[in-house]
């Protein structure tokens, strides 16, 4: 399986070459932010295209113009990319984000996307459906919940873990009521790579554990390892609750989920433990997290 991959140099895509090469399951052909001009010659020997490409960045209120190209246009330029050169599968990585606040999650529930990035990627999804259907292209939308874990920026874990080696408060915001289902980036990788090997059974599909692990709880779990923890409390517009419905997930997904609380303990307590010793090299303030 010849598998192009957006996005490929980003966290998750990182963990998908990595597993793939492991496995002998796909030869990837990697696209980064730098091969975007050179996307006819890449898409070539694709069979199957991964687009997991998306900006977390840019701010929509700064450089709007910049954040439609790099979160809506690549997505029509590789469709079109992809008709053009026979492309079987298209497989997009979106996001729990496209269900706004709404506690239902089934993958049939009504999207309200409240945020700019649940608009784009409920955009996304519409226009990949849309084309691929009128083009003859097998296609599949995963709405990816909490990622963490990895080489990961952006998760509630990577501010926590900021704060720690810093030495500076974590803020925790509206009491740590949020709850959210986190899943690791190399749990999500090894789905994704085996639905990539199988047939396409549903359209959409959650990609989550299906629990629900509250904000303060977790923040808890890691003040028990770093007892030197200082929290300060923020107020935030968030979503209260997410959870994926993993039913269907449930039908083609039989492997056990890496824990929360056993990330905590382990390899996180690890990694800042490491970071510590070598000093600080990021900045950023903490909160808890977004999809």
């Amino acid at each position: 399986m010849r598998l192009l991959l957006t996005g490929a140099e980003g966290n998750f895509g990182s963990e998908l070459r990595k597993q793939a090469a492991a496995t002998n399951a796909a030869a990837v052909i990697a696209v980064g932010r730098q091969d975007w001009g050179a996307i006819d010659e890449k898409i070539a020997a694709a069979e199957l295209v991964v687009h997991a490409a998306s900006d977390l960045r840019t701010s929509a209120s700064l450089e709007p113009h910049r954040l439609l190209d790099s979160n809506l246009m690549s997505t029509a330029t590789l469709l079109e990319a992809s008709r053009r050169h026979g492309v079987k599968r298209f497989v997009l990585m979106s996001s729990c984000a496209v269900y706004g606040e709404d506690m239902r999650t089934g993958e049939d529930s009504l999207c309200c996307p409240i945020t700019i990035n649940g608009i784009s990627k409920h955009l996304n999804e519409k226009l990949v459906a849309e084309f691929c259907t009128a083009n003859g292209i097998e296609y599949q939308i995963l709405r990816v919940f909490n990622t963490y874990g990895g080489r990961d920026r952006f998760s509630i874990f990577s501010k926590l873990k900021n704060a720690l080696v810093r030495g500076t408060p974590f803020t925790l915001n509206n009491q740590g009521r949020m709850q959210r289902d986190f899943i690791h980036v190399s749990d999500v990788a090894a789905v994704v790579l085996s639905l990539a090997m199988g047939t396409t059974r549903h359209r959409h599909l959650n990609i989550g554990t299906g629990i629900a692990t509250k904000v303060s709880k977790l923040v808890a779990m890691v003040a028990e390892q770093f007892p030197g923890l200082v929290i300060q409390p923020g107020v935030a517009q968030e979503a209260e609750y997410s959870r994926a419905d993993t039913s269907r997930l449930g039908e083609l997904w039989s492997g056990r989920f890496i824990g929360v609380e056993d990330y905590v303990r382990g390899t996180f307590a690890n990694e800042v433990a490491a970071e510590r010793s070598a000093g600080p090299d990021q900045t950023g303030t903490a909160d808890s997290g977004g999809h």
